[in-house]
């Protein structure tokens, strides 16, 4: 039994749910300025009424911050039995980034200067998900070109920060590769997921020790990336330090990892 993450832009469907509990694991004071709807905090009184209601499986969401926390809450309580658990990913932050991206319209808010990149690298600028060789979309392709404004343009014009190329690569990856911090954290809170593998099963994290980017390395770990995950030939981030840095980094991390 496992719970599921889901993406901002799926949570209204979601709040439709009949009986659907939402909690809320931020601080009362960060509650106060703003929740979702329906939400209550997090309590031993609300999780104790969950485990005596679980026969009845009733529908949950859980958030936090950044939607690190809130996963651990979610695999205690799918461990319970209760089959219909989710996890908001990126958590409130990423909430109200796809809210902000949701109210300023569509593809055709682009500037014309950003509609003749599309064009000039074969998108459809009617298509801010459209493809073109080896699967890469206008996000994943501005990210690795380390074209930050064009990359929030295109976000807050509706473009997929989920989407992955035929290598399973998604734009966080490639900000990666581009080594801009400041682009890692803006597709981290647009709903990037931390823990995407490619088609070896390597992490952003493990691609990072592995190429000594140590502050790319410092920043996901900090949104809360997982170190404990491997590749499919059972290498994890700490046997892929390639400098001594990233090593020492890892290292007592990673004796932290059960």
């Amino acid at each position: 039994m496992s719970y599921q993450d889901i993406h901002a832009s799926e949570v209204a469907e979601l709040l439709q749910t009949e009986g659907l509990l939402v909690i809320d694991q931020r601080d009362p004071q960060t509650q106060s300025k703003g929740q979702l709807a329906n939400a209550q905090p997090a309590s031993d009184a609300v999780i104790n009424q969950l485990m005596r209601a679980r026969r009845q499986d009733p529908p949950v969401l859980v958030y936090c911050y950044h939607g690190n926390q809130s996963r651990d809450l979610c695999s205690f309580l799918s461990k319970f039995g209760l089959n219909r658990v989710y996890n908001l990913e990126g958590g409130w932050e990423a909430w109200q980034h796809w809210q902000a991206q949701a109210e300023s319209g569509s593809a055709h808010d682009l500037n014309q200067t950003q509609r003749n990149w599309l064009l000039s690298h074969g998108f459809d600028p009617e298509d801010l998900n459209s493809r073109v060789e080896l699967g890469m979309s206008p996000l994943m392709l501005a990210a690795l070109q380390g074209e930050h404004a064009l990359v929030e343009a295109l976000l807050m014009a509706g473009a997929d920060p989920r989407q992955v190329n035929d290598d399973e690569h998604h734009a966080l990856w490639f900000a990666c590769v581009h080594g801009d911090i400041a682009l890692v954290r803006t597709l981290i809170a647009a709903g990037c997921e931390l823990n995407n593998r490619n088609v070896n099963g390597v992490t952003c994290v493990i691609y990072a020790a592995s190429t000594g980017k140590l502050e790319v390395l410092q920043t996901l770990i900090e949104a809360g990336a997982d170190l404990s995950i491997a590749t499919h030939d059972g290498v994890n981030a700490l046997e892929s330090a390639s400098t001594l840095p990233v090593l020492r980094f890892l290292r007592p991390l990673m004796r932290e990892v059960v």
